[in-house]
C-alpha cells in the first residue's frame, strides 16, 4: 500500500486500491504521467539517489484527483540532469512530502553537498533514456 496507507486512508476514490491489495487483482489503471514509449525511465534510479517524488509528482497528497505536475519532456528532464542540486534531498525522505532542507539552508547548497557526498553525476547522454 505504500503511500496510500497513510494518505487519504479513507477516501472512497481509493477504494479500488484498498480492495486491490486486500485481494490480488489488478487495478485498471488510467495513466496520469504518461511518457512516450521511446523513452526508458526507471524510478528506483532517481529514488535512491534522493529525488524527491514531489520533484515530478508534486504535492500530490494534496490533490483531490492526480494530475501531471511537471512537464516531463526532455528538456524538462535534461535541466534536471545538469544541475539537479535543488531536487536532492536525502532518499530516506524522498517520501515526504513536507521535507524540507535542515537549518533551512539553500536547497542548491545543501543539494550540492548531498551530490557530493554521494558521488551524484547524472549522465545526460541520449541512451540514458532512448534505449
Amino acid at each position: 500500500m505504500n503511500c496510500h496507507a497513510r494518505v487519504r486512508t479513507k477516501s472512497p476514490k481509493l477504494e479500488p486500491i484498498r480492495t486491490s491489495w486486500q485481494t490480488g487483482s489488478a487495478v485498471e489503471w488510467k495513466k496520469v504521467h504518461d511518457l512516450p514509449d521511446y523513452v526508458y525511465f526507471n524510478h528506483s534510479a532517481h529514488v535512491t539517489r534522493g529525488v524527491g517524488c514531489v520533484t515530478c509528482h508534486g504535492r500530490i497528497d494534496q490533490m483531490p484527483e492526480v494530475y501531471q505536475f511537471a512537464p516531463l519532456s526532455m528538456g524538462w528532464c535534461l535541466d534536471c540532469h545538469r544541475a539537479p542540486y535543488k531536487n536532492l534531498r536525502p532518499p530516506e525522505e524522498v517520501t515526504n512530502m513536507t521535507w524540507t532542507q535542515p537549518n533551512g539552508e539553500d536547497p542548491v547548497e545543501y543539494g550540492k553537498k548531498l551530490a557530493q557526498k554521494n558521488n551524484l553525476h547524472p549522465p545526460t547522454d541520449c541512451s540514458t533514456c532512448h534505449r
